[in-house]
């Protein structure tokens, strides 16, 4: 049984899909994706055998690899993974997506080269495109029967993974059994997946969560809610009750989200007098337990687009204070402003 931050309610087609943490981890098991990151953290074939450039990064060739079935026994083959590819980018007549039109806008026609290979043309080089193909597991390849299903594609799921969709209530629980073809097997030749079924249940908020751990409601849960982990996790672990695995490699941001299109925040004063505002180390210290780190950008380190030392304002109650009076000056109102959070319990 494994506990999930959140219910997927919108479903998998995936082309449609707009999937968080735990939609991806649902994804991941249901689906496979052509390209995979590897355990030092660079891209390699998946599905596909190989994924190769041409000289200048504008025509990218997939070629399959042999023998690979879906879940309701159809092939994996060259034509299946173009539909897909087509619908990730709106050109599947049978599909209407939102975010992946954007993802994948770039592409400028998908051919079958042959049975198992598929030719990816883009408008412009596109140096990282096997890394799209991934995409954090959102891009996984649907059966043919799944992408060209009218009314279910969110709950017809049909894939490649190491598991197979056996029944979903949704808000109550996802139950996924073990897929007796997958086609990979571990170093020593064991048919994976090594589990026989395996239970999602989601439980939004974190503390009832972790509670449903320490009652052996769950054997394993996901948060990145630094509070509990410090607090509440990471005692358990020292105690010898739970094992825990944590890492900050590739870690998200958390941020504010500004609008700026309005008032106050349509005002750089605002703006500045916000950022000197907030004391981030505190807030790691006081509500994470010191874990993370203070954020310079959107990316951390590891990350491509990271800049070091981008200038963002440090903490300076001094200065806030003068951009807030420099607001209020200029505009003729105190800088006042609505903060809005998630409801759950760690949130407030």
């Amino acid at each position: 049984m494994y506990a999930l931050e959140a219910e997927t309610n919108g479903g998998y087609c995936l082309a449609e899909a707009q999937l968080a943490i735990s939609g991806m981890q649902v994804a991941a098991t249901l689906y496979d994706t052509l390209t995979k990151p590897d355990a030092d953290g660079e891209i390699q074939p998946y599905l596909a055998e190989s994924v190769e450039p041409n000289e200048d990064f504008t025509q990218w060739t997939i070629s399959l690899r042999e023998g690979i079935t879906f879940h309701d026994g159809s092939p994996l083959d060259a034509t299946v993974v173009k539909n897909n590819l087509d619908a990730y980018r709106g050109a599947y007549p049978a599909r209407s997506p939102l975010l992946f039109t954007f993802v994948f806008e770039d592409i400028e026609s998908v051919e079958v080269v042959d049975p198992l290979t598929v030719q990816v043309n883009t408008v412009r080089p596109w140096t990282a495109f096997d890394w799209f193909l991934w995409g954090s597991n959102r891009v996984g390849i649907m059966g043919q029967a799944q992408l060209d299903d009218p009314e279910n594609c969110g709950s017809n799921l049909i894939g490649t993974g190491p598991f197979m969709l056996d029944s979903w209530t949704v808000n109550e629980q996802l139950v996924a059994v073990k897929n007796p073809n997958y086609w990979q097997t571990d170093e020593a030749g064991n048919q994976l997946p090594y589990l026989d079924s395996i239970t999602y249940r989601p439980i939004p908020e974190v503390a009832s969560r972790l509670n449903a751990l320490e009652a052996g409601q769950v054997d394993l849960l996901h948060t990145s809610d630094t509070e509990q982990i410090a607090q509440r996790l990471q005692p358990l672990a020292d105690e010898g009750q739970i094992k825990l695995l944590q890492s900050d490699a590739y870690g998200e941001v958390n941020y504010l989200m500004l609008n700026s299109a309005a008032a106050p925040f349509d005002n750089k004063n605002a703006r500045l007098a916000l950022a000197h505002a907030l004391d981030r180390q505190l807030l790691i210290d006081v509500r994470g337990g010191g874990l993370g780190v203070v954020a310079d950008g959107p990316f951390q380190e590891e990350v491509i687009g990271h800049v070091d030392d981008p200038g963002f304002p440090q903490y300076d109650p001094e200065k806030a204070q003068e951009f807030a009076a420099a607001y209020e000056e200029e505009t003729g109102q105190p800088l006042t402003f609505t903060y809005t959070f998630v409801s759950t319990e760690s949130g407030q």
